[in-house]
């Protein structure tokens, strides 16, 4: 697979990022306006087929396409705050559509997450692209995928399955993420990785990472509860307009 220059590989970026932004509206209004629980569920698994068919995608291009790239367990697990978003998406999806019963709570907190990671975490590494370990065409679009995905996932989720953000969804999502930094710390300690970026911050410009170790980690714990009001904006708005 031919190696191509950063300027290319932001241009192949930009481009996927406003065709995945089209697919997205597409998606919310066949979401918002289908009553066919059968084509929903046909939709929904067309969406989950995709989403894996990207992931083993994404993996074969770090083990045989991309010559540039050295697989590495300190790097490439599914420990990424995207990548548990990712699957946490994929998830609620199947929940959705299932006819197993799941609990509601369960099911309301497996969203939360989702949503935050979604809206938080997926749409940073959106418009602030880390090219770390991105050298070929494949690694462009995967790493797109990585993101735009868990944004399309979480709308379906809204706008096909009704799923809503609420108070208690604030708390659950801190609670979740807080709750990753012992198990995800123990394996940076000994993989001496930085999964979820706990030992240092991504090599991107972010207005969300301010300062060294370890004071960037505060300063997100407090700015997750100015970011997430503006998340929960929308639903509180909704909220009102359905009460009026």
């Amino acid at each position: 697979m031919i190696t191509l220059p950063d300027n290319q590989l932001y241009y192949l970026h930009n481009v996927l990022t406003l065709i995945m932004l089209t697919v997205c509206i597409v998606l919310c209004y066949t979401g918002y306006k289908l009553q066919n629980i059968t084509y929903k569920k046909y939709i929904s698994i067309g969406i989950i087929a995709f989403c894996m068919i990207q992931e083993v995608l994404d993996y074969l291009n770090r083990i045989y396409f991309d010559e540039l790239y050295n697989i590495s367990l300190a790097v490439d697990l599914p420990l990424q705050l995207c990548s548990i978003g990712f699957y946490l998406s994929i998830f609620g999806i199947i929940m959705a559509f299932s006819s197993y019963q799941f609990n509601e709570k369960f099911e309301q907190f497996i969203f939360d997450c989702t949503y935050v990671l979604g809206f938080g975490g997926a749409f940073q590494a959106l418009i602030t692209v880390d090219l770390t370990g991105v050298n070929n065409m494949i690694g462009i679009f995967s790493l797109n995928w990585a993101h735009s995905l868990i944004i399309l996932n979480v709308l379906w989720l809204i706008f096909a399955y009704h799923k809503r953000f609420n108070v208690r969804s604030i708390i659950n999502a801190f609670l979740f993420l807080n709750f990753l930094i012992l198990p995800v710390g123990f394996i940076n300690y000994i993989l001496d990785a930085n999964y979820i970026f706990l030992c240092s911050p991504p090599n991107v410009e972010s207005s969300f990472f301010i300062g060294n170790w370890p004071y960037y980690l505060f300063y997100l714990e407090g700015i997750y509860f100015i970011y997430i009001i503006f998340l929960y904006m929308p639903f509180l708005l909704l909220n009102k307009l359905n009460n009026k």
